[in-house]
């Protein structure tokens, strides 16, 4: 979960944007896990989106120097950030959907107005765009166990796949998710045990250790086996 000194990282960070973008900055927010309690220094990322009144090659220019300067004194990892321009927020809904009503659902302003709350998507698009996300990270999982990369290469990919899915739920259960453990309201809808993503999920909240060689390896195949029985749940969903 946030502490005070990631707190205090994002209201610094957000501080610095706002005084370097002036009046160009319409909207500044960070979202995701580190808008809510889900945050985690080891596995998650600060993600910011910054809104501009019209996004130029300075202000890109402007907004990388000053996140490379903040990252140099801290240890958690901050994302590239979204920079998009206000008509974002209504042209990308019907290619972004579930990146946009994440957003919209976990964010917490820090400069600018709240340009973000009242983004809707079309519940179609969203169902289609997390039945293809939902895919596509089979297939990652599935390469995965192919190449066998190194012990951290799994290890992050396994995390990312956990949040990814995180997120994927959330688009799909909307507010009924709120609050509420997603993979117990799967379990029960399915039938099935998600022994491994919650375990992934203890990882994260520091509960438990990554397993060494060989249950590292035992944990990616029970992973992948779950993430196939995830995909047909989505796939229903997305009908």
């Amino acid at each position: 979960m946030r502490n005070d000194k990631t707190s205090d990282v994002i209201e610094t960070l957000g501080q610095t944007l706002a005084q370097g973008l002036g009046k160009n900055l319409a909207c500044l927010a960070v979202y995701g896990s580190a808008a809510d309690d889900s945050f985690r220094p080891e596995h998650s990322d600060i993600n910011l989106v910054v809104v501009l009144q019209k996004v130029e090659f300075a202000d890109l220019e402007l907004i990388g120097e000053l996140l490379r300067a903040q990252q140099k004194s801290q240890k958690l990892r901050i994302a590239t950030p979204l920079v998009i321009a206000p008509s974002f927020l209504q042209d990308a809904r019907d290619s972004f959907p579930m990146e946009l009503a994440d957003i919209a659902r976990r964010h917490r302003i820090l400069a600018g107005e709240d340009l973000l709350s009242d983004v809707q998507v079309s519940a179609q698009r969203l169902r289609d765009e997390a039945e293809r996300e939902a895919r596509g990270k089979l297939l990652r999982l599935r390469a995965m166990v192919m190449h066998r990369p190194a012990a951290d290469e799994i290890r992050e990919g396994l995390m990312g796949l956990l949040s990814s899915f995180t997120v994927i739920e959330r688009a799909l259960m909307g507010e009924e998710a709120g609050g509420l453990d997603l993979f117990e309201r799967i379990e029960a809808r399915q039938s099935i045990r998600l022994t491994s993503m919650r375990k992934l999920q203890k990882i994260r909240d520091g509960a438990e250790q990554w397993p060494g060689e060989p249950f590292l390896h035992d944990l990616l195949r029970d992973t992948t086996l779950e993430v196939e029985n995830l995909v047909q749940w989505v796939d229903q969903h997305a009908e």
